[in-house]
């Protein structure tokens, strides 16, 4: 069963985005097979499996596309999905195919890290309102250019909402080696700590750990390092009888001048600065990305 719908456009609106096909889709013939690198065009696919099994292969890495997972590429780009000939069930999917406005870049925001798969449930708002513009678009029940991309939009926007709820997932759902590097950073920010070390305290691969620590907490494991190292600054600076110095190696930071420099691009203002006007600072600061 194929059933979707493509759409081309006389007038080049590059303030606009653009639905270049949307569909429903169960397969089971293993001739079924996207490379993302020959088809023709360009823009973004959101597919979401409802039922089944698919084959995702992102650069060398190959993945199982599994009920409620979702796959997220542009094109072009090296990847490839397919119905896998020994599959035992066939492939139930909703898509859709998008260009316009940073769709690109959209969706590394959303996502983070150039992750191609999600899950959500089949109730989530995204795939309800994916479920709706797929209705409409069959039913001829849509506007014009405006008004999908408009819908569009509201559609990004929903999945975006539901990444950063669901990703900010409570500690019983992060996995204990993240949680452990996590807390580890938390006791020994003022410590001399590297990428392999922490590495090590999880029990990771560096590299895994970098690609995926971003996924629970929204930000890089180093990055979450320095955040937790600018809080404790500037609550140090608080503290008139400490100098910058003494509060720069409390920090974690053994030079001074590179401490100033991290600071300031993190708070807008000098180490100095911040003290003058500690008075008008929260007591306690949180960074968030």
């Amino acid at each position: 069963m194929v059933n979707s719908f493509g759409f081309r456009y006389t007038n080049e609106d590059h303030h606009l985005f653009k639905l270049v096909s949307i569909g429903h889709e169960i397969r089971r013939d293993a001739r079924y097979h996207w490379d993302g690198m020959k088809r023709e065009g360009s823009g973004v696919i959101f597919q979401f499996t409802l039922k089944g099994t698919g084959r995702l292969r992102i650069g060398e890495e190959q993945m199982e596309m599994g009920k409620h997972q979702a796959l997220w590429v542009q094109i072009p780009s090296d990847h490839a999905y397919w119905y896998p000939p020994d599959a035992v069930e066939p492939w139930e999917f909703i898509w859709i195919r998008f260009e316009g406005i940073r769709g690109e870049g959209l969706r590394k925001e959303l996502i983070g890290l150039h992750s191609n798969v999600i899950t959500l449930p089949p109730e989530a708002l995204p795939i309800t309102l994916l479920w709706k513009l797929y209705e409409d678009v069959n039913h001829k029940q849509i506007g014009d250019r405006f008004d999908l991309s408009l819908r569009i939009y509201e559609w990004l926007l929903a999945l975006q909402r539901f990444l950063q709820s669901k990703e900010a997932v409570s500690q019983h759902e992060i996995p204990a080696s993240y949680r452990k590097v996590a807390s580890h950073i938390d006791h020994h920010y003022a410590s001399d700590l590297s990428l392999d070390h922490l590495a090590e305290v999880a029990g990771l691969n560096k590299y895994y750990l970098c690609k995926m620590f971003p996924l629970y907490y929204h930000v890089s494991t180093m990055d979450y390092l320095r955040n937790r190292r600018i809080e404790k600054a500037a609550e140090l600076l608080q503290n008139p009888h400490l100098s910058i110095k003494e509060i720069a190696s409390r920090s974690g930071y053994h030079e001074v001048g590179y401490f100033g420099k991290v600071f300031h691009k993190m708070m807008g203002m000098s180490p100095s600065s911040y003290r003058e006007n500690a008075g008008r600072h929260e007591d306690f600061l949180r960074l968030l990305e």
